[in-house]
């Protein structure tokens, strides 16, 4: 049991030293108005152009005619899409709704590199290519959150916290 606690925890700061920074100004950068936004905001909405790229890439269209008009279910998917890049990866560092937050996280990155990236660019496991990364990075990502979507947590966070506050009530 305390190997399965170190573990969790180890997953944890893994997670928050290598991805939540990543997460974290990837996120930034698609809310409008901010010094890292990726272009302007769009249809008055707090999502910077930079979002709709790259959440909607084939909604974009031709730029000549200027900002193009994104329909509301569009809107919704890019909105929802840039708030859970920001809030589940602090989710998971804080340990809070983990389970939930790593099964989330996973199927938002399924969900961009199905959107975002061509079969072409793929690349594959043990190429030896730094420019195919892809496959590498989806192992890492796999790798760091496994742990946390088979065992929770652990000892030292909000959910284990809040389990033992609950059964304290009963």
């Amino acid at each position: 049991m305390q190997g399965t606690a170190v573990l969790c925890l180890m997953s944890r700061v893994a997670f928050a030293a290598i991805l939540l920074p990543w997460f974290l100004i990837g996120g930034l950068t698609k809310v409008g108005g901010l010094s890292m936004s990726m272009g302007p905001t769009v249809d008055g909405l707090p999502l910077s152009l930079g979002a709709y790229f790259a959440y909607a890439p084939d909604r974009i269209g031709s730029m000549d005619a200027g900002l193009p008009d994104f329909d509301v279910p569009t809107q919704v998917l890019v909105g929802l899409m840039v708030l859970l890049e920001l809030a589940l990866p602090v989710l998971i560092v804080l340990g809070l709704l983990t389970r939930p937050a790593v099964i989330l996280l996973a199927l938002h990155q399924t969900v961009f590199f199905l959107r975002t990236t061509s079969t072409d660019d793929f690349g594959a496991l043990f190429d030896a290519s730094p420019f195919d990364m892809v496959p590498d990075q989806l192992l890492l990502w796999v790798m760091l959150i496994a742990p946390l979507a088979l065992f929770g947590a652990g000892p030292l966070s909000v959910d284990h916290a809040a389990a033992r506050w609950k059964a304290r009530q009963r």
